[in-house]
């Protein structure tokens, strides 16, 4: 039995917190060899003093971080064996991880996130463009809808989500809007690649190609390549492919 505590940091958003959540429970479903933990920054206030330094100095196998590092995260280096995940660039902190094999360096191990799809059945809403501040989109007869605070909404979606960036981030929230049901548009992105496959996104050559893909994205096109691109995401980044890429990487920390 392994004995393992995740951090999520203070930096980690509330999309990827969502991942990783979701890969915490992944694990817990699949393996009877690891005993977790999962402490979340912005829960840890809720915590007395004593209970949070009692964490801190707790010896575990492994302390898993998520984001960056908090000032005492060398007390937890002095005692266990530390793994560090990232999407941006900083000092690492722990073992070195990755979401993606796509900017991964030598010696950086990849781990894979899941998407889980809704917890129960809802009716398509009113299909419309969704987007985030800063990207523009032109206008046209359909509803366009900020959800740069709003990803997180349970229900099912229906339309096409214009990606403003073609970072990992950007992947991951695409990654959790496909399993809304909603179909993805992005310039070419490695990252979407690897999770939804090349085919399983509307390439955006440039802002004069938006009026033709938001139209295709909103007919049969749209709902059709948001099916396959949901079959794609869910057969490669599994329940079972997340447990087995994490077991391993801990089994070869420990091994050190």
């Amino acid at each position: 039995m392994h004995t393992c505590t995740w951090y999520i940091s203070s930096s980690v958003s509330d999309v990827l917190a969502q991942v990783i959540k979701d890969m915490a429970n992944a694990l817990r479903s699949h393996s009877r060899n690891v005993d977790l933990d999962v402490i979340s920054a912005k829960d840890y206030g809720f915590k007395s003093l004593t209970e949070r330094v009692r964490n801190i100095f707790r010896k575990r196998e492994i302390w898993h971080l998520f984001g960056r590092a908090p000032v005492w995260w060398r007390i937890v280096r002095l005692h266990s064996r530390t793994v560090h995940t990232l999407l941006e660039k900083s000092s690492w902190a722990g073992w070195p991880t990755r979401f993606f094999t796509e900017g991964a360096k030598t010696g950086e191990s990849v781990i894979f996130p899941v998407f889980d799809p809704l917890s129960s059945y809802t009716e398509d809403g009113t299909k419309a463009v969704f987007t985030r501040e800063g990207r523009k989109i032109p206008e046209g007869d359909y509803d366009v809808v900020d959800i740069t605070e709003k990803l997180l909404r349970p229900e099912a979606l229906s339309g096409i989500y214009i990606a403003n960036g073609t970072g990992p981030r950007e992947a991951m929230r695409a990654g959790i809007l496909t399993m809304r049901g909603v179909a993805i548009a992005s310039e070419k992105s490695g990252y979407l690649d690897e999770i939804l496959g090349p085919a399983g996104y509307f390439m955006i050559r440039d802002d004069d190609d938006l009026p033709r893909i938001i139209r295709q994205g909103l007919a049969d096109r749209g709902r059709h390549m948001a099916i396959s691109a949901r079959h794609f995401l869910k057969s490669r980044r599994s329940h079972e492919r997340c447990t087995d890429s994490l077991i391993s990487l801990y089994r070869k920390v420990i091994s050190q």
